[in-house]
């Protein structure tokens, strides 16, 4: 079996309407929500190995809050311009590609493409909020494998969630 867990950037900044969207980087509530996130998946037993992140700014910035907070626990943080997409299929494209050894993942990045995965995954949800973790256990032991048929809801949690 191998874990899953979907991360969407927290709330990015629009102080700048000349700034390139790519460029954006979090705002001071997204940076608040991503350091409490953060801190409260670091308490899980089993955390992920690898984090893949859009190159975007801001998801790239919630990644990195997932990084520090998972310290000391090895976990690789890297980028791909692949998950810099409003298409589901390109991301399940890039979770498929990932190496069979790795078997705790994470995926940081953007709307509409999260909602659409994780509906066709099995989470009845109309929006997935900033910084929200969904977590699937994927019964297989290969990620080209990886689809609706073998993957199951474990976990979904969001900043307001506690509130």
């Amino acid at each position: 079996m191998k874990l899953l867990y979907i991360v969407r950037h927290a709330k990015s900044s629009w102080d700048d309407p000349d700034l390139d969207d790519h460029d954006r980087p979090l705002n001071q509530r997204g940076l608040d929500n991503a350091a409490d996130m953060a801190k409260r998946f670091s308490a899980w037993q089993a955390l992920p190995q690898r984090i893949l992140s859009s190159t975007a700014e801001r998801a790239f910035q919630t990644a990195q809050f997932f990084e520090q907070a998972l310290h000391p626990h090895p976990t690789e943080l890297a980028t791909t311009v692949g998950l810099y997409t409003d298409n589901a299929h390109e991301v399940v494209e890039i979770i498929q590609s990932v190496a069979d050894e790795v078997d705790r993942l994470m995926v940081v990045c953007h709307n509409p493409a999260i909602n659409e995965l994780v509906a066709r995954l099995g989470l009845k949800t109309e929006n997935v909020p900033t910084c929200g973790v969904i977590v699937f256990a994927v019964h297989t032991q290969q990620w080209q494998a990886f689809g609706p048929e073998n993957s199951q809801l474990l976990f979904f949690d969001y900043p307001k969630r506690l509130q």
